[in-house]
């Protein structure tokens, strides 16, 4: 019986409940598809994603559905809700696609925007036109509101065409266009000198006129040329990184939502369209004749009308009130004043925090990893499940806030003079005094495959800021020193994709494995007291200083043998009949011995080395930056952004950006 009367509920209603269904998707991904501009949690994304997907499909069933399906007389309006549903496949001015495979099908889309056009006006044609019981108010409302349902989806496919490759070329003039207006320039330049605090939304502005640098480096863009720091003058500091994360989230506006077709001419055409067509359309049927249909029929269609309404004005006011407008506004003189208006009433509301970076990076620490509770609920489930690769990318991290540390100073002070070519990091090294002979590890592992490099030197680092004797007085330097090396191997652990090269994985398995067992066979009663399994379960255990003792041990249990304190000094003795460079180790941690011994004993010759070793650790950052593929730092737009995305558009201001090899 349950089961038949199932059926036979969806016999009766099943339609109705697809169209409202198809309404309440578009209701959450108006409202919620923002949550992807800051590092939402997994649920979330995964939410947005299901609701992403199943939007389109259910409007299309329910199309479907409604072509091949004669419905009864009672049941007639129900053709109504067709142009509704073509509304629907439009899509909120939210987003467009989910990720960057989502925009190369557009022209899947335009397909669709065909076929389903035409079922809708099969659908019409069929049961709205042809029925004697519909009156003429009811016809006239079905196609207005059909109307606005081709719009719709059309301005949909002409966004997901601009997110491409090949759309966001086609508009770089239009922004360059804009880029090339100094006098604007100059003026918002000259409101950021004499306005100190609050001025993020004249950043938002500059942002809007220097988005074509932007553009250039997301669109592969090949004339890559040397544009100085002249037009980032006056900014300092964190301004600076304000700007280049407000110019990432306008690129996540391009690709990833409806802005930038809105915000054209024919976009504000369609708007309007849009917006009276939609009231017109609730009106007609409110006043028109409904004898003959069923009381729900008719409470679905108010309550998809009134939706649209209320979606079509709440568009319409996040239209008026965007950051779009008000770059369009202030660029026009006679529109200045209302351009002013509107950056007065966006400040009282706030409206440029969706705009920040959450200002973190990510955390992976290779010691930390390594001196784990194998123990642990988590580690024993997950390994049965075979889930342990995905367990460890996920639970042994952590982010550290970036927004007050001494790195951002350090980044811009060395900005212009560094270089995405693959031999800057030798030339550091040469350029400090340290020699072939002097430094040869160094010059080795700078030379080997990114992944194994980056392997080596981030234990070497660890290993050397540990035992350091003069790390104490550079406690600022340090913690920069140690951030960056931890975000390289967060990156190489997690986002492999975003670092240039093929990432040899079992080497860096057979390093973890060494440690380990060096680990677990000399460990010593350093255990921190155990929390409880369920917060521990829940609780990302990365690399944020809760096992220092144990990453201490371990560190000091890889101290070379080559290496020995005479009064306060260490002394380096290099193995004996062994040539620098030599490959005979599988693994890292032999090598990363060897490194840190090499850089304590020159340590005392050499009182600025960890100066050197950020410089080391930042041009491989930026070398990653610039051998990363653009659809990866877009991929990571969805995602709350990636610090080497920041850095990658930051060079491109400062003028380091060059062909590549």
């Amino acid at each position: 019986m349950a089961g038949g009367g199932t059926v036979q509920l969806w016999t009766d209603s099943g339609i109705q409940i697809v169209v409202v269904l198809s309404f309440t998707f578009q209701v959450f991904l108006f409202f919620f598809a923002g949550i992807r501009r800051r590092n939402a949690s997994t649920v979330l994304n995964l939410l947005l994603w299901l609701v992403y997907l199943l939007a389109d499909s259910t409007a299309i069933y329910a199309l479907g559905h409604m072509s091949y399906t004669s419905p009864s007389g009672k049941h007639q309006l129900v053709a109504f809700w067709a142009p509704l549903l073509l509304v629907h496949l439009g899509g909120p001015d939210s987003i467009t696609a989910y990720a960057v495979e989502d925009s190369r099908l557009w022209l899947r889309h335009l397909l669709t925007l065909v076929v389903q056009t035409l079922g809708a006006g099969y659908v019409l044609y069929t049961y709205v036109a042809s029925a004697s019981s519909t009156g003429s108010l009811i016809l006239a409302a079905s196609v207005l509101m059909f109307t606005v349902g081709v719009l719709k989806y059309g301005e949909r496919t002409w966004a997901l065409r601009c997110g491409t490759t090949g759309g966001i070329k086609s508009i770089r003039g239009l922004i360059q266009y804009s880029d090339s207006n100094s006098s604007m320039k100059e003026a918002v330049k000259k409101k950021l000198r004499n306005q100190k605090e609050d001025n993020e939304e004249e950043l938002l502005i500059l942002a809007h006129l220097l988005l074509s640098r932007c553009v250039d480096a997301f669109a592969v863009y090949p004339g890559w040329t040397q544009h100085g720091t002249s037009d980032l003058y006056p900014l300092q500091g964190d301004d600076m990184y304000k700007l280049i994360q407000m110019q990432l989230s306008l690129m996540y506006d391009i690709m990833y939502t409806k802005a930038w077709v809105i915000h054209t001419w024919c976009g504000y055409c369609i708007r309007a369209v849009s917006f009276v067509a939609t009231l017109a359309s609730m009106f007609l049927f409110s006043i028109s004749n409904k004898n003959g249909y069923t009381r729900i029929d008719v409470d679905i269609t108010y309550f998809l009308l009134v939706g649209a309404v209320v979606l079509e004005i709440m568009s319409v006011v996040a239209t008026i009130g965007s950051t779009w407008m008000c770059a369009w506004l202030c660029s026009f003189e006679r529109t200045t004043m209302l351009g002013t208006g509107l950056k007065f009433l966006r400040r009282l509301v706030g409206a440029t925090s969706k705009r920040r970076w959450s200002s973190s990076i990510g955390q992976y620490n290779l010691f930390h990893f390594c001196t784990r509770d194998n123990t642990e609920l988590g580690s024993r489930a997950t390994y049965k499940l075979g889930l342990q690769n995905w367990w460890n990318r996920v639970h042994f991290v952590c982010t550290a806030d970036f927004s007050n540390t001494h790195i951002q100073g350090l980044l811009l002070k060395n900005m212009i003079k560094l270089s995405p070519s693959h031999s800057t990091c030798i030339q550091i090294l040469e350029s400090n005094g340290l020699s072939k002979e002097e430094a040869g590890w160094s010059h080795w592992s700078l030379n080997l495959d990114f992944g194994k490099s980056i392997l080596i030197w981030h234990l070497a680092t660890d290993i050397y800021l540990i035992r350091s004797k003069e790390i104490g007085n550079q406690g600022d330097l340090a913690k920069a020193v140690r951030m960056l090396s931890n975000y390289m191997m967060f990156l190489l652990v997690t986002k492999p994709d975003m670092l240039p090269g093929f990432v040899e994985e079992s080497w860096h398995n057979e390093t973890r494995c060494r440690l380990e067992r060096q680990w677990y066979n000399n460990r010593r009663n350093t255990e921190l007291p155990p929390k409880k399994w369920l917060k521990k379960l829940f609780h990302n255990d990365g690399p944020d200083g809760s096992r220092n003792p144990q990453i201490e041990q371990l560190a000091s249990t890889l101290r070379s043998g080559f290496l020995s304190d005479h009064d306060g000094k260490w002394e380096y003795t290099p193995p004996e009949n062994r040539k620098a460079g030599s490959t005979r180790y599988e693994a890292a941690n032999v090598h990363a011995k060897e490194h840190a011994a090499e850089l304590l004993h020159l340590e005392s010759r050499k009182p600025d080395l960890l100066e050197v070793i950020f410089g080391l650790w930042l041009e491989r950052l930026v070398y990653a930056a610039h051998r990363c593929g653009p659809e990866s730092h877009a991929r990571q737009l969805t995602k709350g952004g990636e610090f080497i995305t920041v850095v990658w558009v930051l060079s491109r201001h400062f003028g380091s950006s060059r062909r590549r090899d």
